[in-house]
């Protein structure tokens, strides 16, 4: 939305309209985004239609999501509006998602929460102070970490020299859209002793607003499976823990992700 002041000089009511800077919100661009915060530029053209340079001498804003704001200040630095020429300006704001989700908790199902930016600009020129006030609106991104819960372990095979293991995760995905989750490097342990490692180049998808159960395929020497193969057999839970790293393909792009869980879990023997 165009945002233009229109003056009256109170010297014989001449127009200055012409003269007025032109604000025009365009865009927000992503700087930096992970699951924890989000670095985000909140970028304005203002559009100087003299032949001479002016400074911008005041800004303010306010920002806010879903009603309740959040955050707010003043900055007057950092442009200065070139003659005859369109400038981009851009408020630089970073936010941890925690301190969002605790005014405007993001409804599961949905990828955006509401955002309202409002402030003003204030330019002196040679005619007198210009304050030019905007107010925009729009969606930003409601990035939730999807969360991981440990399922049951299944001995697939054994052999005297190794056990193949399955680990069912079950992953949950918060959002509306789908969660392509690959590029995964992971450590397991077994009471507290480092057991099997890999990496899987491609862990699947979980459709929006659903969990899904992936299977984590590993090996254990078979000196290191005593105990498993000793749950497995007895039907008591063993402690696994699981460290991971991996890419999340989200609706904002590729964003990194890493896991730390720990969980007693059930052993089955699946061997033939």
């Amino acid at each position: 939305m165009m945002l233009v002041l229109l003056l009256a000089c109170t010297d014989g009511g001449t127009d200055l309209s012409p003269y007025v800077p032109k604000v025009t919100f365009n865009r927000f661009d992503l700087v930096d985004l992970d699951f924890e915060h989000i670095d985000v530029d909140f970028v304005f053209d203002v559009d100087n239609p003299n032949p001479v340079d002016i400074p911008l001498a005041r800004f303010d804003y306010s920002l806010g999501f879903e009603g309740v704001e959040l955050i707010a200040g003043d900055d007057p630095n950092g442009l200065e509006l070139k003659s005859d020429a369109t400038s981009e300006m851009a408020l630089p704001v970073g936010l941890e998602f925690a301190n969002i989700f605790d005014i405007a908790e993001a409804v599961r199902g949905v990828d955006t929460i509401g955002f309202g930016l409002a402030g003003s600009f204030g330019f002196d020129t040679d005619l007198g102070p210009v304050d030019i006030e905007y107010d925009e609106s729009g969606d930003f991104p409601a990035l939730r970490t999807p969360s991981f819960d440990l399922g049951q372990l299944r001995i697939e095979s054994a052999d005297a020299d190794s056990v193949e293991f399955g680990l069912d995760v079950d992953v949950d995905n918060d959002h509306a859209s789908v969660l392509d989750f690959s590029n995964l490097d992971f450590r397991v342990k077994f009471a507290g002793v480092r057991v099997g490692s890999g990496t899987e180049e491609e862990v699947g998808e979980v459709a929006g607003a659903s969990t899904e159960t992936k299977t984590i395929p590993f090996t254990v020497d078979y000196a290191d499976a005593i105990a498993a193969l000793s749950a497995a057999v007895s039907g008591d839970a063993l402690n696994v823990k699981l460290d991971a790293d991996m890419d999340v393909d989200t609706p904002f792009g590729i964003v990194p992700l890493t896991v730390d869980e720990t969980g007693d879990v059930e052993v089955r023997d699946e061997t033939p």
